[in-house]
C-alpha cells in the first residue's frame, strides 16, 4: 500500500501540475500567459488574451485530467480499504489536495500556476456533487448580481467546509448515494469521521485557494500600492491594484 499511495500522490501532483493554460497560450500565440494580463496562469487569462473558444476546452482538461482523473484513480487504488476506514478515507482525501496544490505551483512553471478554481470544480464533482451544483450555483448567481468573479469565487469555495454540516447528509452524498436516493428514495450518508474528512478537504481547499491569492505568482508589491492595500485587492479583486482594466490589459515592456 505504501508503494501505491507514493505513486498516487506523486500521479496526483504532476496532473495537477501540467500547466495547461500556459502550453494552450504558447502553442496559440507564441506568448508566456506569466507575462500578459493578470499574469495568472488560468482560464480567465486565457479568455483575455487568446479568446472565449479555449475556454472550452481548458476547462474540460483541468476538470478531467487535474480534478477528476486523480481523484477516481484513488477510489481504484483504494477501494479496498474505502470508505469503511477513516484512515483510508483521509489519505484519499489528500489526492485532489495535490493536485490543486500542483496546479498552484507547478514543478514545470518554476512553482508558479493558476488559482485552480476549475481544478476545485472537479474535485467536488467527483466526490460530492451536489455540494459542487450548490456552490456554483451560489457561485454564478453572486456573479451574475455583482459582476465581481473573484469574490464571489471566495465565497463559494468558502462554503465548502461549511455546507457538508447541513442536517439530513444532502450535501455529502456521492456519486453512489445519489443512485440510491433516486433508485430507493433514501439517503446514505457517510458517518461522522468521513463527514469531518470532507469538512477538513475544504478548510484545505480554502486554505490553498486563500494562500494562493495572497502571494501570487510573486512575492513583489507595487511601489506605489500601500503593502495591506495589494494583500486586500489580491484577497478579495485577485489583483494587486484597484483599476482592474488597468491591471487585465497589462503586456510586457
Amino acid at each position: 500500500m505504501g508503494q501505491e499511495l507514493f505513486s498516487l500522490y506523486l500521479y496526483a501532483y504532476l496532473a495537477g501540475a501540467v500547466p495547461t493554460p500556459y502550453l494552450i497560450a504558447r502553442l496559440v500565440k507564441g506568448i508566456d500567459l506569466r507575462h500578459y494580463g493578470s499574469g495568472n496562469v488560468g482560464g480567465s487569462n486565457v479568455v483575455r488574451q487568446l479568446g472565449k473558444r479555449w475556454f472550452v476546452l481548458l476547462t474540460a482538461i483541468e476538470f478531467l485530467l487535474k480534478g477528476l482523473s486523480p481523484t477516481l484513480l484513488a477510489y481504484l487504488v483504494l477501494a479496498d480499504d474505502f470508505p469503511p476506514e477513516p484512515r483510508a478515507f483521509f489519505l484519499f482525501l489528500c489526492v485532489p489536495l495535490l493536485a490543486l496544490i500542483g496546479n498552484n505551483w507547478s514543478v514545470f512553471l518554476r512553482f508558479q500556476g493558476g488559482r485552480g478554481l476549475m481544478v476545485v470544480c472537479g474535485i467536488t464533482l467527483a466526490l460530492v456533487p451536489v455540494l459542487f451544483v450548490v456552490t456554483i450555483t451560489v457561485y454564478l448567481i453572486g456573479w451574475r448580481a455583482s459582476r465581481s468573479s473573484a469574490v464571489w469565487a471566495l465565497v463559494a469555495v468558502a462554503l465548502l467546509p461549511a455546507l457538508v454540516w447541513v442536517p439530513g447528509g444532502i450535501m455529502t452524498l456521492d456519486w453512489q448515494g445519489l443512485w440510491l436516493l433516486g433508485r430507493e428514495g433514501t439517503i446514505s450518508a457517510p458517518g461522522t469521521s468521513e463527514s469531518l474528512a470532507i469538512s477538513f478537504l475544504g478548510c484545505s481547499i480554502l486554505s490553498v485557494v486563500v494562500l494562493k491569492r495572497l502571494v501570487g505568482n510573486s512575492l513583489k508589491f507595487p511601489d506605489d500600492v500601500p503593502r495591506e492595500r495589494v494583500l486586500f485587492n489580491r484577497l478579495f479583486r485577485d489583483r494587486d491594484v484597484d483599476d482592474r482594466e488597468k491591471w487585465v490589459g497589462r503586456v510586457p515592456d
